[in-house]
């Protein structure tokens, strides 16, 4: 495949991926009297459309990775840094996921819980975007 296609797949991926969870975070934690139907809404899109999106982020970011990787991003600090930073990422994805089941199956989650994560989300993501943007190291 083109690397021109990856770049669009990671990019669409990486857009939707944090776009989504960063919205369904703070639907969820809106101070609004909370409805039995809004909690299997919003974990319907999150597995719907934000772990697709995560697959594809992943899949185009390894894609124009894999191929330069020894000469180019293995000696890159910057590279290191993003991946380390991704895998967080994914982990808050994942914690945003567990909690949107445990409230779809009518345990209590706190409001906070999920402001809290859209803030992590969208901090890491800014933080990644700057590594990628800048290379600083």
């Amino acid at each position: 495949m083109s690397m021109i296609v990856f770049r669009y797949l990671h990019f669409l991926g990486i857009t939707f991926w944090i776009g989504t969870a960063v919205a369904v975070a703070v639907a969820a934690s809106a101070p609004t009297p909370w409805e039995s139907g809004i909690a299997q809404a919003l974990r319907k899109v999150t597995l719907r459309v934000t772990t697709p999106a995560m697959l594809f982020a992943f899949a185009g970011g390894f894609g124009m990775l894999i191929p330069d990787f020894s000469e180019t991003y293995a000696k890159q600090g910057w590279m290191h840094a993003k991946l380390a930073l991704l895998l967080v990422l994914a982990g808050a994805t994942g914690v945003l996921t567990g909690k949107l089941r445990k409230w779809a199956e009518g345990q209590e989650v706190s409001a906070k819980t999920f402001g809290r994560l859209a803030w992590v989300i969208s901090i890491l993501a800014v933080l990644i975007v700057t590594l990628a943007v800048l290379r600083p190291f």
